[in-house]
């Protein structure tokens, strides 16, 4: 008589690549998490407040960092900056051996790179501004008016909203035209269109002078320098400091901000031929990399904590639901389910959790990100005046980062349960004891 095998009715396989078993497990998964909807429900809106408030915290503070880049790049900074080897720890007092040719074979080089939108020459320097009566300490920036606006588009815009900006930059057809901070103007009570005196020493110890008429004052946002500015024309400061044809740094825009840190890397070695430094925003300015820094960490502080509660929260519903549970569990062990299958289980029903209130928080959070992104949230930069508009952007990554995690977190969160419910006597389990 020939043996006919016979298959078994029962779905547990101990392999979730059976899909006899996985759809066991989803549907059963869906069954327990109903049975007290209320209970569900709130664990699941944790997973979704964990999941929402990471991708727009994330999302905001990414675009606050980016906006302050951008403004501290247009107000000055440029892409990159070019000085002399020394210059930045050494800037103190201006000499000879701090300038460099405005016509060197590396600035001349850099007319026909196709990264680069625009260079700009400037001559730094220190001295005394007189009016009437009165005399303050200035910090003087020699420019080519021009190439300076291209440069720094964000320095000068009297059309800003929220800006104090008055007048115009510096007139490149008149050579004594300056353009003073607001503080500096409020001290000595300047207005537009009043004479100056500038005076300063020369690299070679004597001191020489210049007339200069007020065309424009600036609105900075930095106190300190405000009542400091000077802008004036970079062939002017040249002939008062008595260094034709030198300059003391370079500000370089490139047509992509993103290509920034590349770009200084491959051109390094050239500029450092040459005895040249080429350093790039966040290598001259430091403070929004700290800032960034922080901002990650309190984003990532909050997420983990956020993160955490969701943890307890799946750990606390899966207790209950392996404690509600125990006639069905020894039910199931006794028609062939094994202790990996139990474990397996209980995990589906974390991870469905994860994944439910995960994708919840994504698409609400994304939609909010969307919002502001579309609106538009004002923000004052410390780095410029007026205001800016902040548009937060959806990410794609991210928001698959965050729901794999939401998932991950509730799946280990039900380990401990899972292990509890697959380690019972199925004897115990009839009698309701575990």
């Amino acid at each position: 008589m020939t043996n006919v095998p016979v298959k078994s009715s029962s779905p547990f396989s101990g392999n979730l690549v059976d899909r006899r078993f996985l759809a066991f497990s989803i549907k059963y998964g869906f069954r327990s998490l109903s049975r007290n909807r209320r209970r569900t429900m709130l664990t699941i809106a944790t997973v979704m407040l964990s999941a929402g408030v990471t991708i727009v915290t994330s999302r905001y503070s990414t675009a606050a960092i980016s906006l302050w880049a951008q403004a501290a790049s247009d107000t000055g900074l440029g892409h990159a900056q070019i000085h002399v080897e020394g210059f930045l720890k050494d800037s103190e007092s201006l000499s000879e051996s701090l300038t460099f040719p405005e016509s060197s074979p590396f600035m001349t080089s850099l007319s026909t790179d196709p990264a680069i939108s625009v260079v700009a020459p400037r001559l730094n320097f220190e001295g005394v501004i007189s009016a009437r009566d009165q005399t303050r300490y200035f910090i003087g920036t020699a420019v080519h008016p021009e190439l300076e606006l291209r440069v720094s588009p964000a320095l000068f815009n009297p059309m800003r909203p929220g800006t104090l900006d008055r007048g115009e930059f510096i007139n490149p057809r008149e050579k004594a035209a300056i353009v003073i901070g607001r503080g500096l103007a409020e001290m000595l009570k300047l207005d537009l269109g009043d004479e100056v005196t500038l005076l300063t020493t020369t690299v070679t110890g004597g001191l020489n002078g210049v007339d200069g008429i007020v065309r424009g004052i600036i609105d900075v946002p930095l106190p300190s320098f405000s009542k400091r500015a000077v802008y004036l024309r970079l062939d002017y400061a040249q002939q008062l400091l008595r260094l034709p044809g030198r300059i003391t740094e370079a500000s370089v825009r490139l047509h992509d901000p993103a290509a920034a840190e590349s770009w200084v890397a491959t051109n390094s070695p050239r500029a450092n031929s040459e005895k040249l430094d080429l350093k790039g925003w966040w290598q001259i300015d430091v403070i929004i990399r700290r800032i960034e820094a922080i901002w990650n960490s309190v984003v990532g502080l909050i997420s983990f904590l956020m993160f955490m509660s969701s943890a307890l929260s799946v750990l606390n519903i899966i207790f209950l639901l392996v404690a509600e549970r125990t006639v069905e569990i020894g039910t199931m062990m006794a028609i062939g389910a094994r202790a990996r299958d139990i474990r397996i289980l209980f995990c589906i029903e974390g991870a469905m959790i994860g994944l439910i209130g995960g994708l919840s928080g994504v698409i609400v959070a994304n939609l909010i990100v969307a919002t502001m992104g579309a609106i538009g949230i004002p923000l004052q930069s410390p780095f410029s005046s007026g205001v800016y508009v902040l548009h937060p952007s959806v990410s794609t990554g991210l928001s698959l980062a965050i729901l794999t995690s939401s998932v991950i977190v509730c799946v280990l969160a039900s380990l401990a349960p899972a292990q509890k419910a697959a380690s019972v006597e199925p004897v115990k389990a009839f009698r309701g004891q575990i």
